[in-house]
């Protein structure tokens, strides 16, 4: 006895991933800042400013606190990097996200706001802390 065909055709089964990967790409481009890059032309005014305090003590270790604004906005987030004037007054910690205050004097803090959608070219604000005596500096000190 010969089969007998039904005339019933199977089709290949279509994946779903390349639909999934394209989803999740456009999440991905979303979440990188894609957007901004599409937003009306134009630079805004930009202002960064140190709000941190400017008085410490030798053997202190401090957080810098520091606003940005883009047209009286706060920017969420801003990547900064921070350098002193005399790293044996005010040192920064190995990745650079804290003063620690060495020795009597005073420095020059920058503040450089990095790779901003908002400016042309690379802000920075400046401001000077002063450091009196305290305790022993600390291992973290030059």
């Amino acid at each position: 006895m010969l089969p007998v065909s039904l005339g019933v055709v199977m089709r290949p089964t279509r994946s779903l991933a390349p639909l999934a990967l394209a989803a999740l790409g456009g999440l991905a481009i979303g979440a990188c800042g894609l957007a901004d890059v599409f937003r009306p032309a134009g630079l805004k005014n930009v202002v960064v400013r140190y709000v941190g305090d400017t008085a410490l003590t030798v053997g202190e270790r401090l957080a810098p606190v520091v606003s940005v604004e883009a047209d009286g906005v706060p920017v969420a987030r801003p990547r900064l990097l921070f350098s002193s004037s005399d790293a044996t007054v005010v040192a920064l910690t190995p990745i650079g996200d804290t003063l620690v205050a060495c020795r009597t004097g005073q420095v020059l803090l920058t503040i450089r706001l990095v790779s901003s959608m908002v400016s042309d070219s690379a802000l920075t604000a400046q401001d000077s802390i002063y450091v009196t005596g305290g305790g022993p500096p600390l291992p973290t000190c030059p």
